[in-house]
């Protein structure tokens, strides 16, 4: 038997997959359970919301955390599975895994540049499918074309970075 945190992670994640900005500009949802949860990880109208939708969907699973509406917060220097195009740690299926994404033009800035971030579904060879709020179709990150959450299939390349914030944990009974 295993914990199963990813699990719940994913799947609450993937219950929002759909939901539009009603209005545009941030300034609220079309999902009702959407916006109360945001709210109270601390995001209110106006606010870019990726990170808060990170954050609410950890805290909704109990998932200790440190992420704040800030999407630099998202990136967990104590678990680095992989970054800068290496994969440094190997991970499980249950494990609880946040993707961050570089501008390329401020990659060597202290934050890493990172500037938007979501949750990670999948890994695979050369890519990650992760489920992201405060994006669009095409995956823009600028504030005038965001407009919901999606499912998005990034590559692993030098701009796309996985930390860990909760191992699974297998036991025996």
């Amino acid at each position: 038997m295993a914990d199963n945190d990813g699990y719940c992670v994913r799947i609450t994640a993937a219950s929002f997959v759909g939901v539009k900005e009603k209005g545009g500009n941030n300034k609220g949802f079309t999902d009702k359970d959407l916006q109360t949860q945001l709210y109270k990880a601390g995001w209110r109208a106006g606010y870019a919301w990726c990170a808060f939708f990170v954050k609410a969907i950890l805290d909704d699973c109990g998932i200790p955390n440190t992420v704040t509406g800030w999407s630099p917060s998202a990136y967990n220097r104590k678990d680095v599975i992989f970054t800068d195009g290496v994969f440094y740690k190997s991970f499980k299926e249950g494990d609880v895994l946040v993707a961050t994404f570089t501008y390329s033009n401020f990659k060597k800035s202290r934050f890493k540049g990172i500037g938007h971030t979501g949750i990670v579904d999948r890994i695979g060879e050369h890519s990650i499918r992760s489920i992201e709020g405060n994006t669009n179709e095409q995956g823009m990150r600028d504030s005038r074309s965001r407009d919901g959450v999606y499912v998005k299939i990034r590559p692993l390349s030098k701009n796309t970075h996985i930390t860990r914030w909760k191992k699974a944990v297998s036991f025996r009974e």
